[in-house]
Order: structure tokens, then C-alpha cells, then sequence
């Protein structure tokens, strides 16, 4: 009998990932990705190297809990098999949480609504060894209380152009920040992670890291409050703080 001719499909995948050791998502020729780790489990589990869209291109060290991708593939291969068989062929700072059939139309970037991403810092006497990757380490209390004030001026529809990289090659710099929240737990044995958590409905390149690190400014003492609207409404980079370390930042959420 004759085997059935396969049809293209898009496949819709949940990615988690720990960033540290890789060059960003994005394929690159001479640096290990994200995106080159999965185009190599594809092409082991289905024989094919596909165009694989993404929710969000992370930089290089950033992490991710909830990644989407998609991508068109020709393989009769059960559903349920597509999560199992990547992870197999994955290093172990790589999952695929979910496999589904998505809609033909289903595109993993434009589709997308709204992204939420979490920044952490963690403050301490001393270092954690288990924080290395995860969180950007500091000696210094935060006063979370000030921060959390200076979070208002960047809530809604606004110009974030002092808040993005001068390499950002985004048209402009408007977008819709639906909530800044702060959040604080403690670490044992003497620790205190403080987590930031932005929703909006789309970002600048670098402009969470640019955003916590100057939050984490306005924690230290080290400027005002009031300096944050300042940056926001002068549209100047130099207004606004340092870009914080790559490696306290990870992608939570696409909402769709």
C-alpha cells in the first residue's frame, strides 16, 4: 500500500530555555543559538531545517519560560511525539514544554499581543552561587517602596525612546506599558530577591534591562524619583540609567 503523502502543517512550540550560554535566539553562523540548538533537533527528528518564527528574539544570556515559535513542516509525525523527540535531541538548558497544531495562518510573532518579561535582582552580604545566571547580584538594600513610586510615569501609551538601545532599529519607540510590578521574597540564608515584572504590548531592544536598571538606580540612592519621568519625556538615552546585566532577564509570558 502505497503511504499516505504528508501535508504541511504549522506547529506551534512552548520553549523554555537558560540563556547563559548562548549567543541570543537568533541563528548565527559563528556562535552557538537558540534558534541553530532547534533547527538541528529538527532536522534530526523530521529531516528538515524549516523557518522557524519567533514571539521574541531574546539577546544574548536572557532567559525564557514561555517562548512560542512556529514553523511549517512536511512530517506525518503524531503531535504528541514533537516535544518528546526535540527534547531528545536538545542540550539540557533547552525544553520544549508543548507541541501543538496550530492554524495555518498562526504566526508566532505578529499574533502576539502582549508580552511579559521579569527582571531579577538579588541583594545580599555575599554572593549566591546559585544566582550566577539567574539574577544580577548586588551588596546594596534596594528601597523597593521608591522604586515601585518611580514606576508610575512609565505606565500606558508612551515614547520609551530614552529607555531603548541606540542600536534599536524599531521604527519608533511608542509603546503600551500595561503594568510595572515589583515583587520581593526572601533567599535564603540571608538573601532578597527583588523581581520586576513588565507587561506591555511590545518593547524596544534593551528597554526592560534599560528600565530595571534604572529602577535599581532610583533603589540604590544613586537618583530620584523624579528622574525617571525626566528621562521618559526628554527621549534621551542619556537621561536614563545603565542597561542591566542580560542574565537577570527572562521571558515569562506571550499572550495571544
Amino acid at each position: 500500500m502505497a503511504q499516505e503523502k504528508p501535508t504541511s502543517r504549522n506547529i506551534r512550540l512552548l520553549i523554555e530555555y537558560n540563556g547563559a550560554r548562548y549567543a541570543g535566539w537568533q541563528f548565527q553562523h559563528n556562535a552557538d543559538s537558540i534558534q541553530g540548538q532547534l533547527l538541528n533537533a529538527l532536522e534530526q527528528l523530521t529531516g528538515e531545517r524549516p523557518s522557524i518564527r519567533v514571539a521574541g528574539r531574546t539577546d544574548a544570556g536572557v532567559h525564557a519560560i514561555g517562548q512560542v515559535a512556529t514553523f511549517f513542516t512536511n512530517s506525518n509525525l503524531p503531535i504528541v511525539r514533537f516535544a518528546p523527540g526535540l527534547n531528545n535531541f536538545l542540550p539540557d538548558d533547552i525544553s520544549i514544554h508543548e507541541a501543538v497544531d496550530a492554524a495555518p495562518d498562526f504566526d508566532a510573532r505578529h499574533d502576539s499581543k502582549s508580552k511579559r518579561y521579569g527582571y531579577r535582582a538579588y541583594t545580599a552580604p555575599q554572593p549566591a552561587a546559585l544566582e550566577i545566571e539567574r539574577a544580577w547580584q548586588m551588596r546594596d538594600a534596594l528601597d523597593v517602596d521608591a522604586m515601585r513610586e518611580a514606576t508610575k510615569p512609565l505606565i500606558g501609551h508612551l515614547d520609551f525612546n530614552a529607555f531603548r538601545s541606540v542600536h534599536c532599529d524599531a521604527k519608533h519607540a511608542r509603546r503600551d506599558m500595561y503594568s510595572i510590578d515589583i515583587q520581593t521574597y526572601p533567599r535564603p540564608p540571608r538573601g532578597l530577591h527583588i523581581q520586576i515584572i513588565f507587561h506591555a504590548n511590545a518593547y524596544c531592544r534593551h528597554m526592560c534591562r534599560i528600565i530595571a536598571g534604572t529602577l535599581i538606580e532610583v533603589g540604590r540612592g544613586k537618583r530620584s524619583i523624579e528622574s525617571v519621568a525626566h528621562a521618559l519625556h526628554s527621549r534621551d538615552r542619556c537621561q536614563a540609567g545603565m542597561t542591566a546585566p542580560a542574565n537577570g532577564l527572562t521571558l515569562l509570558e506571550v499572550i495571544y
